[in-house]
């Protein structure tokens, strides 16, 4: 157990890649279905924008606590992403980035390599969810 986060790829972006295809996009968490051929299964690589494990339970709790030690109790990646080592099916929305944005920067200068690690990480994850105009999914 531990706790994968991805973006999947927009619907202009599978159809760009697929020509011919019709695609369905799932409300919540942006992912892709192919409605027309029918019975075609796309593989996790070809829906997924990009995809990244932040780590186990006891990682993310270790992240979390060294966190808390930079930004206080209470922060939005605290709140919003390490509150538990695995929470799938949540999402992160595009209101939520820039508060995110502004923590990330507060972190991204540690000198602990799991913090580092973290900040970019999230932060390339949020630029792609800009890009694909999808949501961060916990999955």
């Amino acid at each position: 157990m531990g706790l994968d986060v991805a973006v999947f790829k927009s619907t202009s972006t599978m159809e760009r890649e697929f020509p011919g295809y019709c695609f369905q996009r799932e409300p919540v968490t942006g992912e892709c279905e192919v409605i027309h051929p029918e019975g075609v299964n796309l593989t996790w690589d070809v829906v997924t924008a990009r995809d990244w494990r932040v780590g186990n339970i006891a990682h993310v709790a270790a992240l979390r606590e060294t966190i808390a030690g930079y930004l206080g109790e209470g922060s939005a990646l605290e709140r919003i992403v390490l509150f538990s080592g695995s929470h799938v099916g949540d999402v992160i929305e595009e209101p939520s980035f820039g508060e995110l944005e502004r923590e990330l920067l507060l972190i991204e200068s540690s000198t602990d390599p799991w913090v580092w690690e973290f900040a970019n990480g999230l932060s390339e994850l949020i630029g792609t969810a800009r890009q694909e105009r999808n949501p961060i999914v916990f999955v």
